[in-house]
């Protein structure tokens, strides 16, 4: 009888036994599989880091060309600018020469009508009668004769006197203004301030309802 109960047990022991062994090697399945499955999802974690690190530099290289094109295309339009301006400017020289040739012609021109004559008496290096001078206008109806400094007439003379021998009256030195053989006609000798060498004598005539003109201008000598 004893030896029956002893035999149970040893049977009980050894299915629990075995049963022990089998959970234990199902526990050391899942460790394994789970540890394996961390460790496989740890590496695609870190190839796909890998592979987006190495796909990088690409974008970063395709952002710096597109960078590297619009500053080039940005430099190609400056220097379209430059060149567009540089054109421009070249046209308004150009346009600037062609007016001041205009103007040195309409000046030869000037000159081509004007009669010069040198040494046409003593004391006179030079005798101009140019046909372009003109009338410098006037507020008078008729010159009044009185040569008074700083009255409208005297103004009036003084400026036909700066047309004709090309000194603006506010740098001119008046030597003499008078009267040159009637009420119409007049005379005086100039020159330009702080030169005293340089002397001209204009004689000016008055036209109705126009003012003064020059008519006869002489460097003095």
């Amino acid at each position: 009888m004893n030896n029956n109960r002893s035999s149970r047990h040893e049977n009980k022991e050894k299915k629990v036994n075995r049963l022990y062994n089998l959970l234990i090697a199902v526990v050391a399945v899942l460790i394994v599989f789970v540890g394996g499955t961390m460790i496989l999802g740890n590496k695609d974690k870190s190839d796909n880091q890998a592979e987006t690190t190495q796909n990088n530099p690409q974008t970063n290289d395709q952002k710096t060309d597109k960078t590297a094109k619009k500053d080039d295309d940005s430099s190609k339009d400056d220097q379209a600018t430059d060149d567009q301006e540089t054109d421009d400017q070249s046209s308004e020289d150009d346009q600037s020469s062609e007016d001041d040739q205009a103007t040195d012609e309409e000046s030869n021109d000037s000159d081509s009508q004007a009669e010069v004559e040198k040494n046409p008496e003593p004391g006179v290096a030079e005798r101009k009668v140019d046909p372009s001078w003109d009338s410098v206008g006037t507020s008078q109806d008729a010159p009044a004769a009185t040569y008074k400094k700083g009255s409208t007439d005297w103004n009036e003379m003084l400026k036909a006197v700066g047309e004709g021998s090309g000194i603006s009256p506010s740098n001119m030195t008046v030597w003499r203004l008078g009267n040159n053989g009637g009420v119409g006609k007049a005379v005086a000798t100039v020159s330009p301030k702080g030169n005293s060498s340089t002397k001209y004598r204009v004689q000016i005539e008055w036209v109705d309802g126009e003012g003064w003109k020059p008519a006869v201008v002489d460097k003095l000598q």
